[in-house]
């Protein structure tokens, strides 16, 4: 038999085989040192096939009664927890993933009955666990020879654990044997998209590899030798796959990864060589080209090379015969905010003659009664400013705020962009009709979009037209927007004609916001006709979706998936979605991964909405602080799980909407900056001060790791102040 292990020295590492004890030295990826030798499977009973732990720990224990006594095979020796210290654990490593059905735990058969609570939960990676039974009361009883057998729903698992929290017998949980069985014929896996990011550590079977933990989060497969390999069931390669990526590191340079399929000795799609990284948790992504792979196969990854270790493999993807363009064009691998460009004030000139969007109606925001906006803005970089009737701020200024109209406003917005690493801004464009007669809010409308034309070309941004389609007329949707686009953004604004209009391809860009909304306009037939037509004007076009549209269910309305694979980039729509950072691991999991992974198959370009917190008190009444920002680990968190699975472009919700507090524009800090006579969001709210242009910087920074420009880090690098 041959243990390896790894052996802090320097950046050498070393292997050793026919060694029985285990050496842990600095960071390891040791087995526990009460690991014992392996032995072969034995049939338990009718359906079930023991399976034999690789090693145990617990989280503590009480005297000699160690972790070890619960595998030993020795229904004497027994693992007990320290006294009184609930709760504790106690968990086995079965040494790869494998299938499971059942655990069976053994008291001494001398013993008295007593009665048990504990929960049962697994994992494939040791970092997250799910609960396979819920906590519940177990009576260990003589005339059942001291032992509890727990079954439940077939499912994979590397490591399982128990949690106690009550013995009737003891001061502590006990175990004399922990056994884990798995059906003698294992149900087959579901089916997994060959264009999802796989975690190398969650293969079905394989030989020689070890587990360790990955600076980039979770674990990665290590101890890598010639012939060692690892083998995933049921990966769906859908109507063809022709690259393959894979997050290698490495020390040394030449190890390879072959791609078979069906079996260690069957076809094989591809060989990609492992560089040298720079070390064995620097970690690069490596592309490399596969024969055409399609529909459903079991999956191996022989790794071939010299003696020794090779290199680590963190995870791994294919990608579709028909992948989206990653460069070329100014919207893929960019990033982009939404601009609302829709405050006004009484004395601006606007045509709509008054206070909008700050307030409730058309007069001046006045304390506890007239209050539209959730953030106050930062006014100290404004030239123009107009009077409220809200009290000073806490610092003794008078309470100021900004109109979009002003062309000085919409250039220091721009001016933001380009400081603090934004692409461009999507520009909302709302109220769309077939009637060119005049009105203030139109005229007001149409003037800011031509200041945000000039804006961008003084300062070098790009920007895009994003149509909202909330509250249009169902009757003649389409229509208006055609005629908009036609008579108005082209022939009246010439924005297209901008040289920082954004293209893609060499095709203007347009985007389609409230796309298959259950609760906006629109047929699937009606959809696709505005789609096709917009292609047909030479456009590159951006569907504004639900967060369900893959699935077609909850706020997505069904029978949209043509539409929806029609579009050239698909931007769903995720704004208080979740509120949490358990959230956001929820949705890379459940969301952004799988439909990355259906983007890919289906040649579509992917721009989820990244947005930094939110709330609305002033406008509903609702709660305050309602989505927390975290001092910016909300947004990040995000970011962070976005890049992890691949993808590098995104859309800021929003750059200035104070209304609904998703700003990112600078922001009131503290209360010296807002009036003192009304409420109001500021960014120090969770108890950490954070500057006013903190999130410019955060959304910087979120660019920068999404083009590669600085490593993904789980915890922002933006310094608060």
């Amino acid at each position: 038999m041959t243990l390896k292990f790894n052996m802090a020295m320097g950046s050498r590492r070393f292997l050793m085989m026919g060694v029985w004890g285990l050496l842990v030295v600095g960071s390891s990826a040791c087995e526990p040192a009460n690991s014992i030798p392996s032995e072969p499977p034995t049939e338990v009973g009718s359906g079930a096939l023991k399976l034999v732990a690789q090693g145990v720990t617990a989280g503590n224990h009480t005297q000699t009664y160690v972790a070890a006594n619960a595998i030993d095979g020795n229904p004497s020796t027994y693992w007990e927890g320290a006294a009184n210290a609930y709760p504790h654990w106690i968990r086995v490593d079965l040494g790869n993933s494998t299938t499971i059905h059942q655990v069976v735990l053994r008291l001494p058969v001398s013993w008295g009955a007593r009665t048990q609570t504990f929960s049962v939960l697994k994992s494939v990676d040791d970092v997250t666990y799910t609960p396979l039974l819920d906590s519940a009361s177990h009576a260990f009883s003589p005339s059942a020879a001291n032992t509890v057998t727990l079954n439940f729903t077939a499912t994979p698992a590397r490591y399982v654990k128990l949690n106690f929290t009550a013995n009737s017998g003891a001061t502590g949980g006990q175990v004399s044997e922990f056994e884990v069985n798995g059906p003698t014929t294992p149900p087959p896996t579901s089916p997994r998209s060959a264009f999802s990011q796989l975690e190398a550590s969650s293969h079905d079977s394989q030989s020689g590899i070890q587990l360790e933990a990955s600076s980039e989060g979770g674990q990665n497969v290590a101890f890598v030798d010639n012939g060692d390999f690892i083998a995933f069931n049921n990966i769906d390669f859908g109507s063809g796959a022709t690259a393959f990526d894979a997050r290698v590191a490495s020390n040394t340079a030449g190890g390879q990864i072959e791609i078979r399929i069906d079996s260690l000795t069957g076809t094989l799609a591809g060989t990609c060589a492992v560089p040298a990284t720079g070390g064995w948790q620097t970690w690069v992504t490596r592309s490399c080209a596969v024969s055409n792979v399609s529909g459903l196969h079991n999956l191996y990854l022989k790794f071939t090379g010299g003696a020794g270790n090779l290199f680590n493999l963190k995870w791994f993807k294919f990608s579709s015969s028909t992948p989206p363009p990653t460069s070329g064009g100014d919207v893929v691998g960019k990033l982009f905010a939404g601009y609302q460009g829709w405050f006004n004030a009484a004395g601006d000139g606007s045509p709509n003659n008054g206070w909008v969007h700050w307030s409730k109606n058309s007069s001046a925001p006045a304390p506890n009664s007239n209050v539209n906006f959730e953030l106050y803005p930062d006014i100290r970089e404004y030239s123009k400013l107009y009077q409220t009737q809200l009290g000073n701020l806490g610092n003794g200024q008078s309470a100021r705020l900004f109109s979009s109209y002003d062309q000085e406003t919409v250039d220091k917005h721009f001016e933001w962009m380009r400081t603090y690493n934004i692409d461009g801004a999507a520009l909302q464009r709302f109220g769309a009709d077939e009637n060119d007669a005049p009105n203030g809010w139109k005229t007001n409308r149409d003037s800011v979009a031509v200041k945000v034309k000039n804006a961008a070309e003084a300062y070098g941004r790009k920007f895009y037209v994003m149509y909202d389609i909330t509250g249009m007329n169902a009757g003649n949707w389409v229509n208006a927007v055609k005629r908009d686009w036609t008579a108005q953004v082209v022939n009246a604004m010439h924005l297209t004609s901008s040289s920082a209009y954004a293209r893609q391809g060499g095709k203007f860009v347009v985007c389609i916001w409230g796309i298959g909304f259950t609760d906006r306009p629109g047929t699937a037939t009606e959809s696709a006709e505005l789609i096709n037509w917009f292609k047909s004007q030479g456009a590159y076009v951006i569907g504004g979706v639900p967060t369900y549209w893959r699935t077609g269910n909850n706020d997505s309305k069904a029978g949209f998936g043509d539409v929806y694979r029609s579009l050239n980039m698909i931007s769903p729509w995720f704004v208080a979605r979740f509120g949490t950072l358990e959230g956001a691991d929820h949705f890379k999991t459940n969301q952004w991964q799988p439909d990355f992974a259906y983007t890919q198959q289906y040649g579509i370009a992917y721009q989820p909405v990244i947005w930094p917190g939110s709330a609305w008190s002033n406008m509903t009444g609702g709660p305050r602080n309602e989505n927390p920002r975290l001092h910016g680990d909300f947004m990040w968190r995000q970011a962070y799980n976005l890049k992890s699975v691949g993808i590098s472009t995104g859309y800021v919700a929003m750059f200035d909407e104070y209304d609904e507090g998703t700003a990112i524009a600078k922001l009131a800090e503290n209360s010296s900056m807002i009036p003192n006579n009304q409420y109001f969001l500021t960014l120090d709210v969770d108890g950490v001060s954070v500057s006013s242009d903190f999130y410019l910087r955060l959304a910087g920074d979120i660019n920068r790791m999404f083009s590669g420009q600085i490593p993904l880090t789980a915890n922002h690098p933006t310094t608060h102040r």
